[in-house]
């Protein structure tokens, strides 16, 4: 117990700067980081070991699957991203809003996969088991999620694409100004997702 109060001590009295302020939360960051994919490591290299077996997004398919969210749930929003968890990226490849039209500025983005946000990376690790995350949506992480608040976007639910275990290779995004019949949105964004995968053949 003394040895750790002397290390605690040792820490308080170095950080006598705000660079090294800095310095010390960031290293808190990267560890907690650390420790997350610690402990998700079986979940990362079942991914890593189906990457070369993975299926394809078709883009053919992106305004049908937004018009079928759109019409069926009456949702504000939909987001279509290409995914690669092995290189923490995630893509915005279409944004559109319910009058059909795109948010073209927003697509090409690089909004980051796993992020210093916990929610959100417990939300990334429910996708990559087949589940649909869906919450309130009230704290930005991104230029698209500040896009989102500004289009009245209140709650929020997410599918992976295709919405099979461990074949993340798309996120499709749907958000409301309230609460859906949320059992009817995620069977209706599964049936979306499936549409946007391309045919092995």
């Amino acid at each position: 117990m003394k040895e750790a109060k002397e290390g605690v001590m040792s820490v308080l009295t170095y950080i006598d700067s705000p660079f090294k302020l800095l310095v010390v939360v960031l290293l808190g960051m990267l560890g907690s980081i650390s420790y997350f994919a610690y402990q998700n490591q079986g979940l990362f290299l079942s991914v890593y070991m189906k990457s070369q077996e993975l299926p394809k997004l078709n883009d053919t398919q992106f305004d049908d699957a937004a018009q079928l969210i759109f019409r069926q749930t009456g949702a504000e929003i939909v987001t279509i991203f290409s995914v690669n968890p092995m290189l923490n990226r995630r893509i915005l490849l279409r944004a559109y809003q319910k009058d059909g039209s795109r948010e073209k500025r927003l697509e090409g983005m690089d909004v980051g996969l796993f992020t210093t946000n916990q929610a959100n990376n417990s939300d990334v690790v429910k996708l990559m088991s087949s589940e649909v995350p869906c919450g309130d949506y009230t704290r930005p992480q991104s230029e698209a999620g500040l896009w989102y608040i500004q289009q009245g976007v209140a709650y929020t639910c997410r599918v992976s694409v295709p919405p099979d275990i461990h074949q993340f290779i798309g996120q499709i995004t749907a958000g409301w100004k309230e609460k859906p019949d949320v059992h009817y949105a995620t069977d209706i964004l599964t049936i979306a997702a499936n549409k946007l995968v391309k045919d092995r053949k």
